[in-house]
């Protein structure tokens, strides 16, 4: 025989015995780290908004009880508006959210449980605007000085059953010239608002704004 007949062939080795298995982590590439922070993030800020919410919420009925409107109810007692924003503003009163440095701003709080109230305001060199806010938000009307008869801006303002008892009053078949404005909750502000476009403005603006009359109509 050959010797490659003498000599035996090796055995094929076997495969070794399968051990336990184990858990080898996966390397996180860069593009998986950056997801998987985004994902926190995102999380956290979302758990924090749900947390802000919650305050906010419970928070409601202080913070109704600081809004502008209450902070400036007492405002007009004089029977004139007064400034809110600016330095010559009276001491301890919030500022205005869209106060700015080229407008003057004055106040007239109104209770219409007394009656409805009478506005009266001037127009000037300086361009003037009036608005109307219910108490807890929101603009009921608005006007400027482009509506001045003879100077005059002037119109009432009172609730809806106000209007009625004053309708009833009028003369018969006699329709009355003045403005009335319905207020659909009993108490609110009466905002000024004059522009100021240059600082050597700013006197003449507060004294425009200052001059608006409120007070009890007739």
């Amino acid at each position: 025989m050959s010797a490659i007949h003498d000599r035996a062939a090796p055995e094929a080795a076997s495969p070794p015995a399968p051990g336990p298995a184990r858990w080898r982590p996966l390397r996180r590439t860069g593009f998986g780290a950056g997801l998987a922070r985004l994902v926190l993030l995102t999380l956290a800020g979302l758990v924090l908004a749900g947390i802000v919410h919650i305050v906010a919420v419970l928070m409601i009925p202080v913070l109704s009880e600081r809004d502008a409107t209450s902070a400036y109810l007492g405002l007009g007692v004089g029977g004139k508006a007064e400034l809110v924003s600016g330095p010559n503003a009276a001491p301890g009163l919030p500022t205005p959210l869209e106060a700015d440095n080229s407008a003057v701003m004055a106040v007239c709080g109104y209770d219409l449980a007394s009656g409805p109230m009478r506005v009266v305001a001037r127009a000037g060199a300086l361009p003037l605007g009036l608005t109307l806010h219910r108490r807890g938000g929101g603009v009921i009307y608005a006007i400027t000085d482009r509506a001045a008869i003879r100077g005059v801006v002037e119109f009432l303002v009172m609730t809806e059953a106000q209007l009625d008892e004053r309708v009833a009053r009028d003369e018969e078949g006699q329709t009355s010239r003045e403005l009335r404005i319905v207020s659909d909750t009993a108490q609110g502000l009466i905002v000024a608002r004059v522009l100021a476009p240059l600082p050597s403005d700013r006197g003449d603006a507060e004294a425009l704004a200052t001059g608006v009359a409120c007070g009890l109509a007739d």
